[in-house]
Formats: structure tokens, C-alpha cells, sequence
């Protein structure tokens, strides 16, 4: 009976070693992109709408999870410096889902708390993706126009080998925004057709809050929801982490 027992326990853990190293190794990347504000001011009580978007290369015909987390945007305006905490993303790609969707919600791994939770088809899209998104209230005095160096950071992981992510971010300004970001109504995509917005909105457009968008950040107004793209980062995930980081001064 003791050996039986003995054996049982060898191929338990046998096994648990074998599907140890089974499992794939987590892939990370780390990159960040500068730019510039345009030299529009921004008053105090309104709000700057931050928000990344992201497409992402060497996908199979499986389904991939790919994670934001550790984000973070930091400018130095009027002799202070802000550096604002932004939501990580939990990102879902799968050949069965059909319909484009994001929310503000637990995310999982619970390490990540709060954040967006978005699911996407794994193929057709049109365009580009949510990566996440952040409102920050512009403080007492308002903020000048022609802010230099505002620096968007982010990590991306997954435990799918062979990703490259290539991302962008942008800043819209405007007069009033909800602070529950579910009732923003945050469109997950750029796909005129995939998810409830059926139109031409940029991913990262706060639907709900569209007639209350003004200039400044790096947008114009108007029709401009999510304001002007950066530059593009592009990061290829891998084991021990890279850094990637690009530079977009133009404006």
C-alpha cells in the first residue's frame, strides 16, 4: 500500500512539473511616446481626455490576452509636475466573439484592479483598438497652451509568443465628462461596423459626452473626439522585457 502511495505521489508530481514547463513564458515590453500640446490653453474645470490605441501583429487563429498595466502620463506645466495613474486594460481576442466591447470593470489578474476590460474579434477589424483611456480634471489656474514633452507610458505583456504591438495616444479636451467611466460609453474600436457605434469615431471616442468636446491637448474640436495621434511605439513582446520608445515633437 506504501509504495502505491509513494507511486501516485511520483506521478502527480511528475506531472505538475510537466505542465510547469509546459506552460508558455510571459512575454513583456515597455515602451513610451512623447509629444507636444498644441498652443491652445485649457481652463480649469474642464477635463482632458487621454486615450491609447493599439493594433497588434503576429496574431494566429487562437485566441491571445494581451495586458496594459503600469501606465502613466507625466508633463511639467506652470512649474508643476503631474504624473497621472492611467487604468490598466485587460484585452481579449478570440475567433468567437463578434461583436466589439469594452467596460470599466474587475479586471484578471485581480493585480491589475480596475480598468478596462475589452473584447475583440480576433480578425476583420478595420482600423485601430482601445488600448485605455483616462479623464483627468484640469486643476485650479487651468493649464497653458504649447505643453511640451508629455510622456504616455505603458506596459504590454502576454503569455502569447511572437506579438508586436504598435500603439498611439492622443488628448481631447472637454467641458464636462462622468466620472463613472461606463457611462462615458467608450467606443472599443475604430470598425465602423463591429461594435454598438456604428460610425466613423476613432476608437477611444466618449460617445456619450461628444457635443461637450473643445479645442486644446492635441485636438481641435469639432469632430475631433479623441484629439490628434502621437507618434507610433511599436513593441515586440518578449521574455525578459524591451524598451521602446518614440519621439513626436511636431506639433
Amino acid at each position: 500500500m506504501n509504495s502505491l502511495r509513494i507511486s501516485t505521489l511520483a506521478a502527480i508530481i511528475l506531472a505538475l512539473v510537466c505542465v510547469a514547463h509546459a506552460r508558455p513564458q510571459y512575454q513583456e515590453c515597455t515602451s513610451a511616446i512623447t509629444a507636444n500640446f498644441n498652443g491652445t490653453s485649457i481652463a480649469e474645470g474642464n477635463y482632458i481626455w487621454f486615450s491609447g490605441v493599439l493594433t497588434v501583429n503576429g496574431l494566429g487563429a487562437s485566441k491571445v490576452n494581451l495586458f496594459v498595466s503600469n501606465a502613466s502620463i507625466a508633463f511639467t506645466a506652470n512649474n508643476q509636475s503631474y504624473n497621472i495613474t492611467v487604468p490598466s486594460s485587460s484585452i481579449r481576442l478570440s475567433p468567437t466573439t463578434t461583436l466589439a466591447t469594452t467596460s470599466f470593470a474587475p479586471l484578471f489578474p485581480p493585480i491589475l484592479g480596475i480598468g478596462w476590460k475589452t473584447d475583440l474579434p480576433l480578425t476583420g477589424l478595420a482600423g485601430k483598438d482601445l488600448m485605455t483611456a483616462v479623464s483627468f480634471a484640469v486643476p485650479a489656474g487651468g493649464l497653458p497652451g504649447g505643453i511640451k514633452n508629455v510622456t504616455f507610458t505603458a506596459t504590454f505583456s502576454s503569455f502569447t509568443t511572437g506579438l508586436t504591438v504598435n500603439w498611439q495616444w492622443a488628448a481631447a479636451v472637454y467641458t464636462a465628462l462622468d466620472s463613472d467611466y461606463n457611462a462615458v460609453g467608450v467606443k472599443p474600436v475604430d470598425d465602423n461596423k463591429a461594435s454598438q457605434y456604428k460610425n466613423s469615431d476613432h476608437a477611444g471616442t466618449p460617445e456619450n459626452f461628444k457635443s461637450f468636446v473643445i479645442g486644446g491637448a492635441t485636438g481641435g474640436g469639432g469632430s475631433n473626439f479623441t484629439g490628434s495621434y502621437s507618434g507610433t511605439g511599436s513593441c515586440v513582446l518578449v521574455p525578459d522585457g524591451s524598451l521602446s520608445i518614440t519621439v513626436s515633437n511636431s506639433r
